[in-house]
């Protein structure tokens, strides 16, 4: 069948069509990182309200991850049987219905609860973006596209704080984390309308691809996909967790103001990633040649995030958050080339959603520790600054794995099942 002419009505449609379905994948991310953002605010009254240490704050700040770990590459298979549409609305329905019931919590075992569910709702999200970035834009834009998508994080952590922090201050974290999960109802509701029941790029239900491991732990490309992953989602969850009250205790903040700096932050790291995520596909694009050849991109952006290291030696407010704004931008400038750079390794697409759920499995189960880790070093030290340079090794070593080891494609040798 021929493709309709760029001026038809048709081709008109479908860029409209392809166009809201990308945004409404990005807005998904933003609603889940807001979620997010709204503990990582609402963490001082919480810790009061439930009478908790440091180090027992760091593991409620962790809660969300135990099953978002366990579940990443099941509910990534998932999304490859079930589709984007049916995936998308189970998922935010699931943790918005946890933020309500963490709301409601009267004891700390029923709010950990709470954060166990939402990380159950959580756990496809990203491969679901990859998925649907991947199907729905253009094959040059693919990089782009994926960083677009991870610059949800931020967007969805800096309008998660302020909105957060305001609601946190008038009315209490309970009433915050409801009128956050009223969003997320919405974004269902939407979702069904728009992403279509069938098309062409969801695959053919008569054809489902049997996903197995074993080529991807065959894989040294694999792997330095998954250790640069592993690095910059550290960074990524210590931020996520604890930038809040970072900024509060350097800069003595209230809980608005703080939440207000943290906004800051992430605005800025947004604009950072976009600019960094165009010039990096620009130079991809100009350069493609070997199939691990974006890994160049992937490395100089890990090592960006390193700058974090240099925060303990940062005694003015503007220059602790120029720091803070350039690592954060290029954790989600890494983040995005890293998973463009596994779409590029692989041939296959039809398991990509399986193949970003199994490198999100060992990813989060190292993000895990930040939270956690965090909480403890604060406890026994009362700083932050051994924190930052531990990271700064991680992600530099990350930077050194995904240099040396993406040299060759990921093949399947799937077989499919009528």
């Amino acid at each position: 069948m021929p493709l309709p002419s760029p001026a038809s009505p048709v081709a008109g449609r479908m860029a409209w069509r392809r166009f809201a379905i990308c945004t409404a994948t990005v807005m998904m991310c933003v609603i889940c990182y807001g979620d997010r953002a709204a503990l990582s605010v609402a963490l001082p009254d919480i810790v009061h309200d439930f009478g908790l240490s440091a180090s027992q704050a760091g593991w409620v700040l962790s809660s969300f991850l135990w099953s978002y770990f366990f579940l990443n590459l099941p509910s990534a298979i998932v999304l490859d049987r079930l589709g984007p549409r049916v995936v998308g609305i189970l998922a935010v329905a699931i943790w918005s219905a946890a933020m309500v019931e963490g709301s409601l919590a009267l004891s700390i075992p029923a709010f950990l609860l709470s954060r166990v569910v939402l990380g159950m709702g959580e756990a496809p999200t990203f491969a679901l973006g990859a998925k649907v970035m991947r199907q729905w834009s253009s094959p040059d834009r693919c990089g782009l596209m994926m960083t677009v998508f991870t610059s949800g994080i931020s967007i969805g952590l800096a309008s998660g704080a302020i909105a957060a922090g305001y609601l946190v201050e008038q009315h209490g974290w309970r009433m915050a984390f409801r009128v956050l999960a009223a969003i997320g109802f919405v974004w269902c509701l939407a979702w069904f309308f728009l992403y279509p029941p069938q098309t062409e790029k969801c695959g053919s239900p008569q054809s489902v691809t049997r996903f197995s491991v074993r080529p991807f732990f065959a894989s040294r490309s694999f792997w330095g996909v998954v250790i640069a992953q592993c690095c910059v989602n550290y960074a990524n969850f210590l931020m996520m967790s604890w930038l809040p009250v970072i900024l509060k205790q350097r800069m003595n903040l209230s809980v608005f103001d703080a939440s207000c700096y943290t906004a800051y932050c992430y605005a800025g790291a947004v604009v950072i990633s976009l600019v960094a995520g165009r010039i990096g596909e620009g130079l991809h694009v100009a350069n493609a040649g070997a199939p691990g050849s974006r890994r160049r991109i992937v490395a100089l952006c890990l090592a960006m995030v390193a700058l974090i290291g240099f925060l303990p030696f940062c005694h003015s407010t503007a220059l602790s958050m120029l720091c803070l704004v350039l690592s954060m931008g290029f954790v989600t400038a890494g983040s995005g080339a890293n998973m463009a750079l596994l779409a590029d390794l692989l041939v296959g697409q039809e398991a990509l959603g399986a193949a970003n759920g199994l490198v999100l499995t060992f990813s989060n189960g190292m993000g895990i520790l930040a939270p956690v880790v965090t909480g403890y070093i604060l406890q026994f030290t009362g700083s932050f600054e051994y924190v930052f340079y531990m990271v700064a090794a991680l992600v530099m070593a990350g930077a050194a794995a995904v240099m040396v080891l993406p040299r060759a494609t990921i093949t399947l040798h799937a077989t499919t099942k009528g």
